[in-house]
């Protein structure tokens, strides 16, 4: 009998854990710092922590390793020799080497373990963001020297990309504006290390290098990340509406509509308004209360219009559908975070977790959503699928339930981290 008595309340319990599960572990009224910078704070969090909490900032600019290291970056950006011939050359000196980008996780790992106040103002940040969120299950200090790895490999990507033009995730759209073995990018990228020679004697570790990817990136006309930030602006109605949503009338958490670049010089492709359409379709059966369109400034390369931005005034204008009910997002680059970049809106502004989203595009594009290639590209380019159950419904519907990892900011690609 008490066996007996023990299966059932395990079984009652099972719904309550199985939801559990598919809750992240952050808090969803978590208030980002921000330094000002919009693509410095999307892919360098942990360093904006470092720059903008007094605490820490006053730990890593008092440890004696450390201090060696920015003394050394200064160093080696004065020593520049003046015969300098390439962007690469000049970008050299504040390239992070493996050796030291180890010593100092391990320096990290034992401030944290070793200083009360050093720890106490990172806590609240670490676990709580969701931008740390693949490290998540780590102990903190051990999370912590792992997303400075990951941040450190993101400064190198941005230093070689955009002096070298190589090693870019999508090469065809994210390459640099300018030919980077002229003499001419040459002498702009040495123009930028002027203000590190002005530099303070003491600064911390990472400043000489960060803000030189940042100054790379401006002057490759690389903002992608922080255009149309903040999202809470740009959706303010929609969001402004969510809390009050009666969410049991409907099916689905939000209509996905995936976007589509024209080839030409076009603000929107004739595909990308055919996709619109089937999603005001949808919308209008009353599947779910918001449609999200997904894609950013891709194509063609340099283009000044950004899907989704295209397909909220198309939706509004041609399809009738209000524009308290469209959320943009305006950030994706690939199918893999047309994906993600939604999960990351529903999860942060009070959507229910246990309910499905309903992606439209094309039938090719959702077979290729539902293939083991899509599967295998998230794996190379996410480290995870930021998608789970997918079903496909019809030729122009599939329905998925979101992922939490969704949240984790990769600032291996800095133009959509």
């Amino acid at each position: 009998m008490i066996h007996r008595l023990y299966l059932c309340c395990l079984l009652g319990l099972l719904p309550v854990l199985l939801r559990a599960q598919n809750q992240p572990s952050f808090d969803p009224a978590y208030q980002f710092v921000q330094s000002g910078n919009y693509v410095q704070d999307k892919n360098f969090y942990l360093l904006t922590l470092f720059e903008q909490e007094p605490a820490l900032q006053q730990a890593l600019a008092q440890n004696s390793t450390l201090k060696k290291y920015y003394r050394q970056f200064r160093q080696q950006v004065l020593a520049i020799p003046s015969h300098c011939a390439s962007a690469a050359c000049y970008a050299s000196a504040l390239l992070l080497d493996e050796k030291m980008v180890d010593a100092v996780a391990g320096t990290l790992e034992k401030l944290y373990s070793s200083q009360p106040a050093f720890r106490a103002a990172l806590q609240p940040h670490l676990k709580p963001s969701g931008a740390f969120m693949r490290h998540a299950s780590l102990p903190e200090a051990e999370m912590l020297a792992q997303r400075w790895k990951e941040e450190a490999e993101g400064l190198n990507y941005i230093l070689n990309a955009y002096t070298q033009n190589t090693g870019f995730r999508y090469p065809r759209i994210d390459s640099a504006a300018y030919y980077v073995k002229s003499p001419a990018y040459a002498a702009r990228v040495k123009a930028l290390l002027t203000g590190q020679e002005a530099a303070e004697a003491d600064g911390l570790f990472f400043a000489p290098t960060l803000h030189f990817a940042m100054d790379l990136l401006a002057l490759n006309k690389k903002d992608h990340a922080g255009r149309h930030e903040p999202l809470a602006a740009t959706n303010a109605a929609a969001y402004k509406q969510a809390p009050r949503i009666p969410w049991e009338r409907f099916p689905y958490s939000a209509i996905l509509v995936l976007g589509a670049g024209p080839a030409d010089d076009q603000p929107i492709s004739p595909a990308c308004k055919a996709r619109c359409r089937t999603g005001a379709v949808i919308f209008r059966e009353n599947k779910a209360p918001f449609i999200i369109v997904s894609g950013g400034y891709v194509h063609p390369f340099g283009t000044p219009y950004s899907e989704a931005i295209e397909m909220k005034k198309f939706l509004a204008d041609s399809c009738g559908i209000p524009a308290g009910a469209i959320i943009v997002e305006p950030h994706a680059r690939h199918t893999t975070t047309n994906v993600r970049n939604a999960n990351r809106i529903l999860y942060r502004n009070g959507f229910p977790m246990d309910k499905k989203v309903l992606c439209t595009s094309s039938p090719s594009h959702l077979v290729y959503l539902t293939s083991i290639f899509y599967e295998q590209v998230c794996r190379r380019d996410l480290g995870y699928i930021p998608l789970k159950e997918p079903r496909k419904l019809n030729d122009n519907q599939v329905e998925y339930l979101p992922v939490p990892e969704s949240l984790h900011e990769d600032p291996r690609d800095p133009l959509d981290p």
